[in-house]
């Protein structure tokens, strides 16, 4: 099994210019903006940086001025959070302080980086503009973006963007919407602000509560283990022959389903390894959280929605039970887990949201997120498609990404105290 480290550059220097704030080339509606329960849950930053292997020196102009052309149809990124008489957060579209942009300029060729799909936190911090009141929620940004070009040619194109805005469909939707514009295309996508169709309601009507809101103890203390050990991070690839092994071993072990996606049987494996290597007591209750999108389960179906619509579908047993069980079975809680997700499903866990605590970071549980499907491919702002597109200074839990411009295999990424990372690595070792 392949394994590799994140990309690491100590000698990487970049020079940025003072960030400008980039507003919408025309008037655009203000108000405020509704953001459901799911999307304020989701306020954290993440980052994304996508690798581009031709610039020229159009390139940052070109770039700059699609992304004030593009915020008129993606407004509220413009504005900042603020809170209702509720105290719930909204977007104050009025707030039309802009998106801060960043002209930079790196010390290397772009090859240098190496793989870009998982970036060290010091590369990473050079790459994507991080403003400072990022921190104060109603005054930071909704979105940053950098432009670093390289030493000979090409570029990066770095952003930091809050998680209540997109979820990872409406992050790439807008993305490859602002690649249209600098190449001179209508928009292929219309985006839908609408959010208060995801309102919950009055009062909540919750009809069987899901397993993702169950309070689970910390028997096997994790915490501690946490706090004790360095934590690593690694990437393994899973190609193509890799995964047909292991949708075999999935679909023979037990006869318990007859057949199962890439994604079921590899978050079995991961699920299963990271349990057995981080030494869980058997009567540790834990669960495996993904999350799902539900734009065409709901009634009408949602394809311009924009905004975080997705649920996090869950998996709950006991380490023993997890660590006896044929990974066949793992797979079947997995489809059980994802066919649950229906209209009913989305509606009570919305309104869940308004009377229990959801907590996504617990240690018990693995919190995992699918980026394989992805369309970064699209993202062409009229240099060619991305060489790369990745991320890095995670918070807990794990990544699956598509392994390279074909996206037939996977790549997993995550962190374990360094002893269990260890194990991990040979328990998840497949014969080709």
């Amino acid at each position: 099994m392949e394994a590799f480290q994140t990309t690491t550059i100590n000698a990487l220097i970049v020079e940025r210019s003072v960030p400008v704030a980039i507003l919408p080339e025309q008037e655009t509606p203000g108000g405020s903006l509704f953001l459901s329960n799911i999307d304020r849950v989701s306020a954290f930053y993440l980052p994304m940086v996508y690798s581009f292997g031709r610039s020229d020196a159009r390139t940052v102009d070109v770039i700059t001025k699609a992304l004030s052309r593009v915020l008129i149809h993606y407004y509220p990124l413009a504005g900042r959070l603020a809170k209702n008489s509720q105290g719930k957060l909204t977007v104050d579209c009025e707030k039309k302080l802009g998106v801060p942009f960043v002209e930079a300029s790196a010390n290397c060729d772009i090859e240098d980086l190496g793989d870009m799909r998982f970036l060290d936190c010091n590369v990473l911090r050079k790459l994507v503009y991080r403003d400072s009141t990022d921190n104060i929620q109603e005054v930071a940004p909704l979105l940053t973006a950098q432009v670093t070009k390289f030493r000979r040619e090409g570029f990066t194109v770095g952003i930091t963007f809050n998680h209540c805005m997109f979820d990872g469909t409406s992050v790439m939707n807008f993305m490859n919407s602002w690649a249209e514009i600098a190449r001179g295309r209508p928009l292929s996508l219309i985006p839908c602000h609408n959010r208060t169709i995801l309102k919950s309601r009055a009062p909540p009507q919750i009809t069987g509560t899901s397993d993702s809101f169950v309070q689970v103890s910390d028997v096997s203390d994790l915490k501690a283990l946490y706090e004790e050990e360095q934590i690593v991070w690694r990437s393994f690839h899973f190609d193509n022959e890799k995964l047909a092994t292991l949708k075999k071993m999935a679909t023979t072990d037990g006869q318990i389903i007859s057949s199962c996606s890439n994604f079921e049987a590899l978050a079995a494996l991961v699920w299963r390894a990271r349990t057995i290597a981080l030494k869980m007591k058997p009567h540790q209750l834990l669960k495996l959280l993904f999350p799902v999108d539900f734009r065409s389960k709901m009634k009408p179906p949602m394809p311009r929605y924009i905004g975080n619509a997705v649920v996090e579908a869950c998996c709950l047993c006991t380490a023993g039970e997890l660590i006896d069980e044929p990974i066949s079975f793992t797979v079947g809680r997995i489809q059980e887990a994802i066919e649950r997700v229906n209209e009913d499903y989305v509606r009570s866990w919305i309104d869940s949201l308004d009377v229990h605590q959801f907590d996504l970071l617990s240690l018990t549980s693995l919190a995992l997120a699918s980026w394989q499907r992805f369309d970064y491919g699209s993202t062409d702002f009229g240099w060619g498609k991305p060489r790369t597109f990745g991320t890095g200074d995670l918070r807990e839990g794990c990544l699956f990404m598509a392994d390279g411009s074909d996206r037939k295999g996977i790549v997993v990424v995550l962190g374990l105290p360094l002893l269990a990372m260890n194990t991990f690595e040979k328990l998840v070792q497949l014969e080709g």
